[in-house]
């Protein structure tokens, strides 16, 4: 079990920062950060962990967009420096151009590792914040990802969404035109196969713990709606009859929106987490489908034909009342809501497909990036989706595009989880 701790009397709030990194969208400016190797605490080290960490650090900060990361990967320890104030050279990294510096050390006994890490403001010589975390040698990557998040908190008063995954649908592996279920960690390097079915695994959704993976499959005839434990490492099948097109967990946990095909329509009906019929949403003569739930779990928006074009539309659940958000084109689809409540994202064609977002009172669409089935990261501020088989991440504001994922096969329908717990 990985666990963290504020460092004792070294956190402090954002506006006590001499280095202060304010989001205003487009034109911000970045920090240059300098990202030193972690060093044994005492004893001897393990020169891989070290590499393993600072990668990982580096590649986080480098994907947020709002730093600019120095290449510190050869850089010797210098002869005495620690991970104190009183005891780093700061004039060295002044030199070097860094404005903030992130230094930490290790002990590593057996499996077990502490792992304390710190983050300086070069400029004041002052610690800005620092965590120590204890658990595994398999969690450094992730203790590097949790304080990458920390950083992003310590400097802009928003945790980041580093220390999450991506679930996506993958031909990689696969023979002939089966589909798999595969997680990857917001690196894009750690990718790992969840399903190995053979078969047509396709709409991955996360509940909220980020435990499970939601997802239809076609293994048994279908398409059937399907749930795989993380932890069991093991999947289930829900009670939901055949025709199963994919659903998402509401933000509570407690109910499932899905897509059902029935009697040649597809439409929208809210399930028990058992699969169990709860209500039906949607009773049109078109399709209703790639349902998204709002982040207080109130309202939803989904993909319909129903006024001709497909558009995207967003009802009350309650009420059940519903409204046209998009009017721009005839085909829009694949919407996600985003985690701050204010905009949905969603995929246009015309000339090729592209991700939009637009403010989900209505309004302007704005592009992003080329590409298809965006979803948004947990903290509202980064998109992920698929081009050219491919994974990419973008800001919202449609900047910093970067590509996550590579190798063989086809890489589409990416779906971020929840923080991790």
């Amino acid at each position: 079990m990985l666990v963290g701790v504020i460092l004792t009397g070294v956190a402090v709030r954002v506006g006590e920062a001499q280095i202060k990194l304010e989001i205003t969208g487009e034109g911000g400016r970045t920090i240059p950060i300098a990202v030193a190797p972690v060093s044994p605490l005492g004893g001897g080290g393990e020169p891989r962990l070290s590499t393993e960490f600072t990668g990982v650090m580096t590649r986080d900060l480098d994907l947020s967009g709002y730093f600019q990361v120095l290449d510190s990967s050869h850089e010797e320890v210098l002869g005495g420096e620690g991970v104190t104030p009183e005891s780093i050279n700061f004039q060295h990294w002044a030199d070097r151009g860094a404005l903030a510096l992130v230094k930490g050390g290790f002990v590593l006994e057996g499996n077990s590792l502490m792992l304390e890490v710190r983050l300086f403001d070069v400029v004041q010589r002052k610690q800005l914040g620092g965590k120590r975390y204890r658990g595994e040698r398999k969690d450094a990557r992730r203790m590097a990802h949790r304080f990458a998040d920390q950083i992003l908190l310590m400097l802009t008063g928003e945790l980041g969404p580093f220390d999450s995954r991506i679930a996506f649908v993958s031909t990689r592996g696969a023979r002939g035109r089966a589909k798999e279920i595969y997680i990857t960690d917001v690196s894009g390097t750690q990718i790992s196969a969840v399903t190995r079915d053979q078969s047509l695994s396709l709409s991955p959704g996360w509940n909220p713990s980020a435990n499970r993976i939601g997802y239809c499959s076609y293994r048994q005839g279908g398409p059937y709606p399907h749930v795989f434990d993380l932890q069991a490492r093991a999947p289930t099948r829900l009670i939901a009859a055949v025709g199963y097109s994919g659903g998402r967990w509401s933000p509570d946990g407690s109910r499932i929106v899905s897509s059902l095909e029935q009697e040649g329509n597809s439409d929208l009906f809210l399930l028990s987490p058992e699969g169990r019929k709860i209500r039906q949403l949607t009773e049109d003569s078109g399709i209703n489908i790639s349902p998204t739930w709002s982040p207080d779990g109130e309202s939803l928006a989904f993909c319909s034909n129903r006024g001709g074009g497909v558009q995207i539309y967003v009802m009350n659940v309650n009420s059940g009342n519903v409204r046209r958000l998009t009017f721009r084109g005839d085909y829009n689809t694949s919407p996600s809501w985003s985690p701050k409540g204010d905009a949905i994202a969603y995929t246009t064609r015309s000339g090729g497909f592209h991700i939009m977002t637009i403010p989900v009172r209505g309004g302007e669409p704005r592009e992003i990036a080329s590409g298809e089935d965006p979803s948004w990261s947990p903290d509202g501020r980064y998109l992920v989706f698929s081009t050219r088989g491919r994974l990419h991440l973008a800001r919202k504001d449609g900047h910093g595009s970067q590509q996550l994922t590579s190798g063989g096969g086809d890489d589409t329908s990416p779906a971020w989880s929840s923080r991790l717990e």
